[in-house]
């Protein structure tokens, strides 16, 4: 089973929009792939889902975190000592937690649309690349 570690922005897009990021779950439904993440993104994608900017009612924004909860693997953060040691490591010091999480994770890959971390992490790949492995562990 392909074991994917998935960034707050691919979370966000999957659960507040149609589109490639939502048929990520759809494959999580079918037991095809692991949906992982750390907490530090579980509270920044709840975090983001009550912005208005996204026009979620109470009720979307509810069925957005039982989805979530349902099918996204949660792990402990980093902890402090390996977060300042991981300072220096990426441009973005937003970007430590989940390059640090997707490491410790054992995880296949890292799926996030930030170029950044695609273009340092080996693993780390766009969407439509996740979606194109996981279609491929049905043929």
């Amino acid at each position: 089973m392909l074991r994917l570690f998935v960034d707050a922005n691919t979370l966000i897009s999957a659960l507040a929009f149609d589109g490639n990021e939502a048929q990520l779950f759809a494959y999580a439904r079918l037991g095809v792939g692991e949906l992982i993440t750390i907490e530090h993104v579980r509270e920044e994608v709840r975090d983001t889902l009550r912005e208005p900017r996204l026009g979620l009612s109470p009720r979307d924004r509810g069925d957005a975190l039982a989805l979530l909860a349902r099918y996204v693997i949660v792990l402990d953060d980093p902890s402090p000592e390996e977060m300042v040691r991981g300072r220096g490591r990426v441009r973005d010091p937003k970007d430590i937690p989940v390059l640090l999480g997707f490491e410790q994770s054992g995880c296949d890959h890292l799926v996030t649309g930030d170029r950044d971390l695609r273009g340092l992490v080996p693993k780390a790949i766009s969407t439509k690349r996740a979606l194109a492995l996981l279609r491929r562990t049905l043929e």
